[in-house]
């Protein structure tokens, strides 16, 4: 029976590593170099920095073997992360729990494995370095302490793109205040200027009690300007950070569609599974804030593979909304032609915290994506809803709240 304590732990983990935002179908040149050295230190032919996922591990760099994502039910690495320090496992091919792995009996036919959590500053194993091999070894404790400065090298990488990710999201939020206080307040300068101009030009002409007016005009109109800059920058200091709409990279519908295909067709294709994404060809231009609408929406489609039988059908579609006044949500709607769910289930996957069951091929499930989608949607003041039909399949709609940006064809 699985422990609250360490399902909380596992849905921590997922938030933090959420909290990286990163695009798998990015490239990570700049961790290259540090999964070569660990190769030519290990004197092992094949060296991965892997990140684990709600279902998926993701390899950011690799040395020596071709793999973008694996199920996380096939990773040693989801071992490693349970760790605090080293795992080490020789002999994969004569452990039951490893021998049947594709990576073990079949090409590359790997016998070896060696890893090292990736830990973030306050403790939280997001993912792990490892090196692996067609043969054993026996690595010395001088080793082994390298591999620990190459795993923490990487870390900071990671580290240092949130950073970076970060500080320039607080640029955008910085110059957009300055664009719209300079827009706000133009025009109540410009009739403090005019006024003053006035009372220059004018000054001989008139009476005293029409200067003293002008006058007072200045004094009002020069306050209400700082009342207005109080309040635009009021608002934008209140405003929760992962609600912020001026990420410094946007999606369109166009863009999102094709990172999402991307990142899951190779999981569709391991079940024949017929995985196809649409979307309003009129909007595809329109751009709106990425903000965690990989984690989200990837999670979902996830889900929706895993419980859908070899070659059936898993269908996206992506819209936005803008009936609700002048408010434009982003829309999913991801169905499937698989297990489906009782209404009981439906239950308690939007209100409790749902068991976790095995996919239609068995995939291991670890209860967590769909509560981790569930948590970021409602973190970004978005909606979502279930219809599904036991044996039939299931359909998901979600709905956020986005700001959208004008892109250079369309100003």
């Amino acid at each position: 029976m699985t422990n609250i304590t360490d399902e909380k732990k596992e849905l921590d983990r997922l938030l933090k590593l959420a909290d990286f935002d990163i695009d798998y179908d990015k490239d990570f040149e700049d961790l290259d170099d540090l999964s070569k050295l660990a190769a030519h230190i290990s004197g092992t032919p094949i060296s991965l920095i892997n990140l684990i996922g709600a279902n998926t591990q993701w390899s950011i760099s690799s040395y020596g073997m071709e793999v973008d994502q694996i199920s996380r039910q096939d990773s040693i690495c989801d071992i490693t992360i349970q760790k605090d320090e080293y795992l080490e496992i020789p002999d994969l091919n004569k452990r039951e729990q490893f021998k049947d792995k594709p990576y073990v009996s079949e090409a590359p036919n790997l016998i070896y494995y060696f890893g090292i959590p990736l830990t973030t500053e306050d403790g939280v194993n997001i993912g792990a370095l490892c090196v692996m091999d067609q043969q054993n070894h026996s690595f010395s404790p001088e080793k082994i302490q390298m591999f620990q400065i190459i795993a923490d090298e990487a870390m900071r990488h990671l580290e240092h793109r949130k950073i970076v990710k970060d500080f320039q999201l607080k640029l955008d939020e910085a110059n957009e205040i300055s664009r719209k206080v300079s827009h706000d307040i133009r025009g109540p300068i410009g009739g403090i200027i005019g006024l003053s101009q006035l009372i220059k030009e004018n000054v001989e002409e008139k009476e005293f009690s029409e200067v003293a007016d002008m006058i007072e005009m200045i004094n009002k109109g020069g306050r209400t300007v700082l009342e207005l800059a109080d309040e635009i920058l009021s608002a934008k200091k209140n405003e929760h950070p992962s609600s912020s709409d001026l990420e410094r990279e946007c999606f369109t519908l166009s863009g999102l569609k094709q990172k999402l295909l991307d990142l899951y067709r190779p999981q569709a294709q391991l079940k024949e599974i017929d995985f196809k994404i649409s979307i309003d060809l009129e909007k595809k231009h329109l751009s709106f804030a990425k903000n965690k609408i990989l984690q989200i929406f990837g999670n979902m489609i996830s889900n929706a593979i895993k419980f859908t039988d070899n070659r059936g059908k898993v269908t996206v579609s992506l819209d936005f909304d803008f009936t609700s006044g002048k408010k434009a949500f982003l829309q999913f709607c991801v169905q499937d032609n698989g297990v489906g769910m009782t209404d009981q289930q439906i239950h308690t996957m939007l209100n409790h915290q749902a068991k976790s069951t095995p996919g239609t091929n068995d995939e291991r499930g670890f209860g967590f994506g769909f509560q981790l989608s569930k948590h970021l949607v409602r973190s970004l003041n978005g909606e979502l809803d279930i219809k599904s039909e036991l044996s039939k399949g299931s359909e998901i709609l979600v709905k956020i709240p986005v700001k959208l940006f004008m892109t250079e064809d369309q100003t």
